[in-house]
């Protein structure tokens, strides 16, 4: 599934740096923490340092951590992502994205409805309040996400959730 900017041109969301670093970090570290291989991390600090520099990557590491294994403990299943630099996202990563920018937004229902669909019957507030935390320190970094309307994070969360990615 590929989240298309409303732009007027069909900008996939993840040509945005914002959009890219907050994926791009979650699959890194994800990838990180399912295999125990610290390159994972490695190479998602240096997406990040080349991004948006060494002290801005060191600030968004930092919150990387906290938030994706939180998330991923707040959950009774096996959270998905596609490959690095794929520019297309799975249902995981929309409901992640979503909840990353509803924080940024103020917007704390959307938080909390991603945050549910996300984890399912597991802790939706431990994954949304280590989201806000990630979300804030994006935002310090001068990395604002686009708003994600509920109705999108609803129609996300109706879709089938994908077979396992190898």
């Amino acid at each position: 599934m590929t989240l298309v900017l409303a732009t007027g041109r069909n900008e996939p969301v993840l040509s945005r740096r914002p959009e890219r670093l907050a994926i791009e970090g979650y699959r890194h570290w994800l990838n990180g923490f399912r295999t125990g291989c610290i390159a994972c991390w490695e190479r998602g600090y240096d997406v990040c340092a080349d991004e948006v520099g060494a002290a801005a990557a060191a600030r968004l590491a930092g919150e990387l951590t906290p938030w994706v294994r939180e998330t991923c403990r707040s959950t009774r299943r096996d959270l998905d992502c596609f490959p690095y630099g794929s520019g297309c996202l799975c249902r995981d990563e929309c409901l992640v994205l979503a909840m990353l920018a509803a924080h940024q937004h103020g917007d704390a229902a959307t938080a909390e409805l991603a945050a549910r669909h996300l984890v399912g019957d597991g802790d939706p507030a431990r994954a949304s309040a280590a989201a806000g935390v990630f979300a804030r320190a994006l935002g310090e970094t001068e990395q604002r996400l686009l708003p994600i309307p509920a109705a999108v994070v609803a129609d996300v969360a109706a879709r089938p959730q994908a077979a396992k990615l190898s």
